[in-house]
């Protein structure tokens, strides 16, 4: 908002006789009255671009025996309720803590032991600090690393709210044991960010995926080449091109069911799909880079052909809905270079 301003005018009449002076009391009252107006104005609109949005509705669903999925804001939380204590996988947003423990207590009486982090974003692991005087918080080393160093973007849906650093973390993988549960949590690899845990449930066939894995909520728009709405979060090391051999590591597990980052419960197929699809988006848009297209036309092309939004978003700070466009920059870099 601009600052409002005024100037003092010469008024002339037709026949150049001066017009008198108006009252500088009533001018002065005039002008702390626009002040007033504009405070307030300032006011609510300041307050209101600070008010905390409220927690959406959660939904649970089972996916098999003990296991259950959490939904409805941010990312998808697995539950698994052993007989020695509850392990989730994510968090979702702080603002959801409270909501996600009155879903715990429905489903069961057992003590939360175990959050398990899949990536560091906000809508996966933003109810970390409130975890962590219940349970222990798990993720990979550069989940931390990140938080600790990075932190930009971190909390693009609500700025300013405090960061809950995992106690416990590890490097390429690591199994929490809970009554006759083993869960364990793997990294395959760069892809979404540098630091993306693939949780599996080995006795159940099912794993999560965090934003690894996305699936579809609707079908593909006629006409639409194939390919994923995916954000490539290169400020925490994510990589378009290592993207497609980490998900060979996580197809090497032996599965069939799948908790997504974001969607519905999907299958091993749809992950199979969704790698090919993303790797012919890839070819595609570095076909283009390849050949001399501008940044304009790339950024064309990923609004047009793939879902990404980019008019009307700003290049900074990180926005909700912006971040694909907000990174284009590194994405077009990384295609332009190549392989490493």
């Amino acid at each position: 908002m601009r600052p409002l301003s005024w100037r003092r005018h010469h008024h002339v009449s037709a026949d150049q006789t001066q017009v008198p002076p108006r009252d500088p009391s009533g001018r002065r009252a005039t002008l702390r009255s626009l002040v007033i107006v504009s405070l307030v104005v300032l006011g609510a609109w300041t307050a209101a671009s600070q008010t905390p949005k409220g927690p959406a509705p959660l939904r649970v669903q089972p996916v098999r025996g003990t296991l259950h999925m959490i939904s409805g804001e941010g990312g998808n939380i697995a539950v698994d309720v052993t007989d020695a204590g509850v392990v989730l996988v994510d968090d979702m947003f702080d603002r959801n803590h409270d909501d996600i423990l009155a879903q715990l207590r429905a489903l069961t009486s057992q003590p939360l032991r175990y959050v398990l982090n899949t990536h560091q974003h906000d809508d996966h692991a933003g109810g970390d600090l409130k975890m962590l005087p219940l349970a222990e918080v798990i993720a990979h080393k550069n989940v931390r690393a990140n938080l600790s160093h990075i932190r930009q973007p971190y909390y693009e849906d609500t700025p300013g709210t405090p960061i809950g650093l995992p106690r416990v973390t590890f490097s390429d993988e690591l199994s929490v044991h809970l009554g006759d549960r083993e869960i364990r949590a793997l990294y395959f690899g760069r892809g979404h960010t540098n630091g993306d845990a693939v949780v599996y449930f080995p006795e159940l066939k099912v794993i999560h995926t965090g934003d690894l894995f996305l699936a579809r909520t609707m079908p593909l728009p006629a006409g639409r080449p194939r390919g994923v709405n995916i954000y490539v979060d290169y400020a925490q090391g994510g990589s378009f091109i290592e993207w497609s051999r980490t998900l060979d590591g996580v197809l090497r597990l032996d599965f069939d069911t799948v908790i997504p980052g974001h969607g519905p419960i999907a299958a091993r197929a749809d992950v199979v799909a969704f790698k090919a699809d993303l790797e012919a988006m890839r070819a595609r848009v570095t076909a283009l880079i390849k050949s001399g297209g501008s940044r304009e036309a790339v950024v064309e092309m990923m609004e047009k052909d793939y879902g990404w939004k980019a008019t009307g978003c700003p290049p900074t700070p990180p926005t909700a809905g912006c971040l694909q466009f907000q990174q284009i920059d590194a994405l077009i870099a990384e295609l332009r270079a190549g392989p490493s």
